[in-house]
């Protein structure tokens, strides 16, 4: 078995990391275009992203722009 291919390591440089806390969920719209959602656990915030694929130095990678967004309140009355 081979060891898997590092991506992008230069924008990982000098960075720690802590606990996992974000999950994310990115769907592929079919056409090089795709939407995302990032999740904190236990916050009801959201950054909502979309963006498409792109070549950069020979590479597809995905270039996106967040938003914020939020869990509206549920009127359970």
């Amino acid at each position: 078995m081979t060891e898997p291919r590092r991506i992008a390591p230069d924008i990982f440089r000098d960075m720690q990391f802590g606990k996992e806390i974000y999950d994310v969920e990115i769907l592929g719209t079919g056409n090089g275009q795709f939407i995302g959602l990032v999740k904190e656990d236990g916050s009801p915030c959201r950054i909502a992203f979309r963006g498409s694929t792109v070549m950069r130095d020979g590479r597809r990678v995905g270039l996106a722009r967040g938003s914020m967004a939020w869990t509206a309140p549920h009127d359970d009355t």
